[in-house]
C-alpha cells in the first residue's frame, strides 16, 4: 500500500527540498507546490459559497421529516431532489440576506416570472415560438397569482396556444385559450388543446395582458406531447431570454424575480 504523507515548506525551501529528494531518496514520487499568498477576488466567491453548503446542510439536519416531505412534493414538480431545491434556495436567500426557509411550493420553486404594468401602459404580451410540429394528445398549463386591475373596457389575463393548421391550400391559426382571473392567489390552471383536424404546423404560446395595470407572476409554464416538456424555460430561470415582448411599452417591466412579498 502506498504511503501518502504531507509537509508544509517554509517560502524557498521547495527547490532544495526537491533537489535532496532526487539525489538521495529515488524511491520516493514527491510533488512539491506552493500555496498562494494573496487570494483573488474569484478565490474568495468559491470559498464563500463552499461555506454556504456547510451552514445549508446543517439547516437541513433540523427541518423535520414532514417538511422535508414538502420539499420532495414541491421538487418533483420539476424533477428536481428536495435537498438539491432546498441548496439552491437557501444559497440564494444567504446571499442576498433574506432570513428563515422558503414554503415550498407546488405552484412555484425557486425563481419566477414576472410582469408589471403600470401607467402609461395598460397591456402587455409575451410570446415563445417553436417552430416544429404539434403531436396529440397535447396540453398547456401555467402557475401563476395575479393582482390586476381593470383599466380599461376589455380587461384580461389570457394564455393561448396557437397552432397552423393547413387544409385545401390554405393556413388556418387555430387558438386555444386559458382565462385568468384578475386577482388570485397561486393557482394552477391546464387545458387539453383540441385536434381540429388537418395537417399540423408549428406552433406559439403567447401569455396577454389587456386593459389592466398591476402584477402577475407565473411559473411551471408547460406545453407537453409526445410524453415530454416542448417549451423552452418551462420553470422561469430567464424569461427575458426565452420568451420575446410583443407589447412592453414604456411602463411594463418584464423579469424573472425571486419571489418575496407580494409574489407569495
Amino acid at each position: 500500500m502506498a504511503l501518502v504523507m504531507g509537509i508544509t515548506l517554509p517560502a524557498g525551501w521547495d527547490i532544495i527540498y526537491n533537489k535532496t529528494l532526487k539525489m538521495y531518496d529515488i524511491s520516493v514520487m514527491c510533488n512539491v507546490g506552493k500555496n498562494p499568498r494573496w487570494f483573488p477576488r474569484k478565490k474568495f466567491v468559491m470559498l464563500n459559497e463552499i461555506t454556504y453548503l456547510f451552514n445549508i446542510a446543517y439547516a437541513w439536519g433540523f427541518l423535520s421529516d414532514e417538511v422535508k416531505e414538502e420539499w420532495n412534493l414541491a421538487s418533483n414538480v420539476i424533477g428536481q431532489h428536495n435537498y438539491n431545491l432546498y441548496v439552491q434556495d437557501k444559497s440564494y436567500r444567504i446571499k442576498y440576506g433574506i432570513g428563515g426557509d422558503a414554503t415550498p411550493s407546488l405552484y412555484h420553486q425557486y425563481l419566477v416570472g414576472h410582469i408589471n404594468i403600470g401607467s402609461p401602459a395598460n397591456s402587455a404580451k409575451i410570446v415563445q415560438y417553436n417552430f416544429r410540429k404539434v403531436y396529440f394528445p397535447a396540453s398547456f398549463e401555467i402557475c401563476s397569482k395575479t393582482n390586476l386591475v381593470a383599466d380599461g373596457a376589455d380587461p384580461y389575463a389570457r394564455l393561448h396556444f396557437i397552432y397552423n393548421r393547413y387544409t385545401r391550400g390554405s393556413t388556418i391559426e387555430d387558438t386555444q385559450t386559458i382565462n385568468l382571473p384578475l386577482v388570485s392567489g397561486w393557482d394552477k390552471n391546464k387545458k387539453q388543446i383540441v385536434d381540429n383536424g388537418n395537417r399540423k404546423g408549428r406552433w406559439r404560446i403567447e401569455l396577454e395582458l389587456n386593459d389592466v395595470t398591476g402584477d402577475i407572476w407565473f411559473d411551471n409554464l408547460i406545453v407537453e406531447y409526445n410524453g415530454a416538456i416542448q417549451l423552452n424555460d418551462p420553470y422561469c430561470m430567464d424569461v427575458v431570454k426565452w420568451w420575446q415582448g410583443l407589447d412592453l411599452g414604456a411602463g411594463v417591466t418584464f423579469e424573472t424575480i425571486y419571489p418575496t412579498g407580494g409574489a407569495l
